[in-house]
């Protein structure tokens, strides 16, 4: 017993936790602006986000809710970006605003690799281009290896 007393005080901590907060930054034309931290979000907020991603995606797939889906993703992206100017603001295209939900969604879900594929899928249907074949392909079913084919003893 006594060893395994050792071995749970040398594993390291399951939880970290810190006060500061350290807000990610993005460029936009040269200068650096703060966006929202996930360690900001109650737990209200994260479920806010997740239902406006998945709203997002939901009126993307309908052009008849173009307006819709624009005031949205304005709406979201005041949400992260943290002192942006009024006059960078009105700069900034729906194509940059998508991109600043995908940094931040990234950021969210943590699994920066998935994040990518998700959002530029969406990102891809928002900007109007079409998505290859391969990249609507679901990797979930996939089979980790081996053959259903029954065999017979050697």
């Amino acid at each position: 017993m006594a060893a395994a007393k050792t071995t749970a005080t040398k594993q390291e901590p399951l939880l970290d936790l810190n006060t500061l907060i350290e807000r990610p930054k993005i460029k936009i034309d040269g200068k650096t602006y703060e966006i929202l931290s996930p360690d900001e979000l109650s737990i209200l907020d994260s479920q806010r986000f997740e239902t406006w991603g998945r709203r997002i995606e939901a009126l993307a797939k309908d052009e008849d809710k173009s307006d819709e889906l624009d005031t949205l993703i304005d709406q979201v992206t005041g949400k992260i970006l943290i002192g942006v100017p009024q006059d960078v603001w009105a700069k900034l295209s729906k194509g940059h605003k998508v991109r600043v939900i995908a940094v931040f969604t990234g950021l969210l879900l943590g699994d920066q690799l998935g994040a990518a594929g998700a959002t530029l899928k969406v990102m891809s249907r928002l900007i109007g281009e079409k998505s290859s074949p391969a990249s609507s392909v679901s990797l979930a079913a996939t089979r980790a290896g081996g053959s259903k084919k029954h065999r017979r003893p050697s």
